[in-house]
């Protein structure tokens, strides 16, 4: 049975877990390995150390991959370079519009806020369905 705390984007599993947690996961896998392309890499040490489940990881990165090169980029402007690329601009809506610059720049696709966040939450919906 699945408890749901404000809607969809915010849905816990039996252990939990939500889709952000998920997305968390496997945004320290991936900087637990090589980089590649134009990704840096970032390590938190701020947060806790939590354990990387690798089988989450890997089926978020399949579900990833699925994904359009722009939502792709979205996923990742929001996980793992959220901190590294965007960290340094202090209000939401900022970051927001600086990744779809971003997204813009390498993949030409122009993205209005609200397709920017509903491509992501469609993905963290997906994540959800998948492992929750």
């Amino acid at each position: 049975m699945r408890e749901v705390r404000g809607g969809p984007m915010t849905e816990t599993g039996s252990r939990g877990r939500t889709p952000d947690d998920l997305l968390w996961n496997w945004a320290r896998w991936c900087w637990s390995g090589e980089t590649v392309g134009n990704m840096a890499r970032y390590v938190s040490y701020e947060d806790d150390y939590r354990p990387i489940n690798t089988d989450h990881a890997l089926t978020v990165q399949a579900l990833h991959e699925a994904l359009p090169h722009h939502e792709q980029m979205i996923i990742i402007a929001e996980y793992p370079q959220k901190n590294v690329r965007f960290g340094h601009i202090e209000t939401a809506a900022g970051r927001c519009a600086a990744a779809r610059r971003w997204i813009a720049a390498v993949t030409g696709v122009a993205l209005t806020e609200p397709q920017y966040k509903l491509y992501l939450g469609f993905f963290k919906e997906m994540v959800g369905r998948k492992l929750l």
